[in-house]
């Protein structure tokens, strides 16, 4: 009797073509010759895994790695390495590594998952304790990862720049960064010179920025972030960009320190004042049912000690508090 592996290539492709990710998966786990056969496969001959979400996570503290999935239908597959036991831990099955290094089989394990991935990832999440798996990614990983999303937890300032070269800026919509110490500042005169940031569309930050200027982040339709960096002619020249481009969704800025709200009354007029909160109406280009409400609330918060919280979004006509002075659109 023929085995299945002794089956012309063409009926063995067919098998694979009509099998679902994980039934491929499984046969390759079979023996060495299915292995070999499926890796040899071109990537347009395999079944697509169809992941929406990748997490990718290493903790140096518990001595593990971790591969997140979810596919479409919001279930979660988990991959975990673990150093200190020597394993491999996949859907309640245990595998021992032996003297494998745990590093060298997550990514093996990712970069076969890649290449059963057709589709952009709609999130693609990254998590470093230990730099060891990054750099160790850095240098082998043969392609970017194509996602919509990309959010990066930071634990210092030199991992951004790297963490970012792993995903795909040309499919990248929002770009999302957090960090694990709150005090966290990080200046971001490289990161602005990204492809990464240029193509976003969406930005948010929740820890320090340095040296941000007002021009880096006009081009973002939906902003969140803390700084330092702007003065009132920053905040002037944001002003000036949303009311002249209809794209743009909201902006948040935790302004840290801000003391110019005299000097922005000297640029915009005065505000309409309610306790701690300033805000201003401006009209926009070219509409007679929107407004521009910039609103600039002082506050002292328990971890970041003081600070302004500035929104700038849209609101219809009817809905500015009666008796309030509208500006005028200047287009200067």
């Amino acid at each position: 009797m023929t085995s299945i592996i002794e089956m012309p290539e063409l009926v063995m492709e067919k098998i694979i073509e009509f099998s679902d990710f994980k039934a491929v998966l499984t046969l390759r786990q079979v023996c060495r010759n299915f292995r070999n056969f499926i890796d040899d496969l071109e990537d347009s001959k395999l079944p697509d895994s169809k992941f929406e979400q990748l997490e990718i996570i290493s903790e140096c503290n518990t001595k593990k790695i971790m591969l997140k999935f979810m596919d479409p239908n919001f279930v979660f597959y988990r991959i975990e390495y673990s150093a200190s036991e020597k394993s491999r831990k996949f859907q309640e099955k245990t595998t021992k590594l032996d003297n494998s290094n745990i590093v060298d089989v997550a990514i093996r394990d990712l970069e076969l998952i890649l290449k059963f991935q057709k589709y952009n990832f709609q999130v693609l999440t990254l998590s470093f304790d230990d730099c060891q798996l990054q750099n160790k990614l850095s240098n082998t990983l043969g392609q970017r990862i194509k996602a919509r999303s990309l959010s990066i937890t930071v634990h210092h300032q030199s991992q951004v720049l790297p963490m970012l070269q792993f995903a795909d800026p040309d499919t990248l919509k929002f770009l999302d960064l957090h960090w694990v110490d709150i005090n966290l500042e990080i200046g971001v005169d490289e990161i602005v010179k990204t492809d990464h940031w240029r193509k976003a569309m969406e930005f948010s930050c929740d820890f320090q920025l340095l040296n941000l200027k007002a021009e880096d982040v006009c081009h973002f339709s939906s902003i969140s972030l803390r700084t330092n960096s702007f003065d009132a002619r920053d905040l002037d020249t944001l002003k000036k960009t949303f009311l002249n481009f209809f794209k743009l969704e909201y902006w948040y800025f935790d302004l840290k320190n801000f003391n110019e709200i005299d000097e922005l009354s000297n640029l915009w007029g005065p505000p309409f004042m309610s306790g701690l909160s300033r805000t201003w109406y401006f009209r926009i280009k070219d509409s007679e049912e929107r407004i521009l409400q910039i609103e600039i609330l002082s506050h002292r918060h328990p971890m970041f000690k003081e600070y302004c919280a500035t929104y700038f979004y849209l609101i219809e006509t009817g809905d500015v508090p009666e008796g309030t002075v509208v500006y005028d659109y200047d287009e200067n």
